[in-house]
């Protein structure tokens, strides 16, 4: 009884109609004109007061579509939020590259990041830029925040960036404040080491760290993180310093190859020294 009632107050307007609709061609059938005009204004005030009186009631059916369209409004509209903020940092992040680049005395294409290529402990980037923008192999790659990498390969229209936390990377760097030079490497982690500083040394946290200008590779002075531990490394006469990145690899989007161009003279005459030295005692070369 229930559900009739319910269907009946769900589709009163075709229930009434219906009603109507068996009632007239049973008063058509009798053939009395006065007494179907009676009838008539009868019915609809009778039928105008029920359903006035039932206004008040609910229609779940109703309720039900309207909770529909308005959860996916909702959902449509906290997309369009979310892709409004995602444009908003994105429009950020190239007015701090523009400006960037209007104030850097070095010269500097512009390139976006198309790939990001991991072989076990070696992170490489591939960017969108090569040799027809000008860009040439050992090329550094930078951002407003610091120093990405090198170009360790390209073609016309693509170059693969080596990244500073990559297991063959190899920097010679500095300390701003303390002007301590030592070669920058990855732990393999999340952070990066700066070793053979002698540990008579002063070296303070917090000091930051940049290329020295004695790498094979890189211009000096640009930054590369911060000095965040200092420790004794045990066994040896030298610091172990932990250096914080100040690039963020995780959420690298856009990036600056500069053009500088090394000594190649000086370039080969270092690699054939360091290769006969790496062949005799086993180590790694300075990158």
């Amino acid at each position: 009884m229930y559900r009739i009632v319910d269907l009946i107050l769900r589709y009163k307007e075709y229930a009434a109609t219906i009603l109507l609709t068996i009632i007239s061609l049973l008063l058509i059938s009798g053939d009395d004109e006065g007494r179907i005009r009676s009838f008539r204004t009868i019915s609809v005030g009778i039928i105008a007061s029920v359903q006035s009186a039932f206004d008040w009631v609910p229609n779940p059916w109703a309720l039900e579509t309207e909770n529909h369209a308005l959860r996916s409004l909702n959902r449509d509209l906290s997309l369009e939020a979310m892709r409004l903020r995602d444009a908003g940092v994105k429009v950020e992040e190239l007015r701090k590259m523009l400006e960037f680049k209007e104030k850097s005395p070095m010269k500097l294409v512009a390139a976006e990041v198309v790939g990001k290529p991991t072989l076990q402990l070696r992170n490489y980037i591939t960017i969108d830029v090569g040799s027809e923008d000008g860009v040439k192999e050992g090329m550094p790659v930078i951002t407003p925040a610091g120093l990405v990498g090198r170009v360790v390969g390209l073609d016309d229209e693509n170059a693969v960036v080596l990244l500073v936390i990559n297991a063959d990377s190899r920097i010679a760097a500095r300390t701003l404040q303390g002007r301590n030079n030592g070669i920058l490497f990855w732990d393999k982690e999340e952070k990066l080491l700066l070793r053979n500083i002698p540990s008579v040394l002063t070296q303070e946290i917090g000091d930051t760290v940049i290329t020295s200008g004695l790498s094979s590779f890189y211009p000096e002075d640009i930054v590369i993180g911060t000095v965040s531990e200092v420790e004794e490394e045990q066994g040896t006469l030298y610091h172990k310093i932990t250096v914080t990145p100040t690039v963020s690899f995780a959420t690298l989007e856009e990036v600056y190859v500069v053009l500088f161009t090394p000594d190649t003279k000086r370039l080969e005459l270092e690699r054939k020294v360091l290769e006969q030295v790496g062949s005799a005692s086993g180590g790694k070369q300075e990158q």
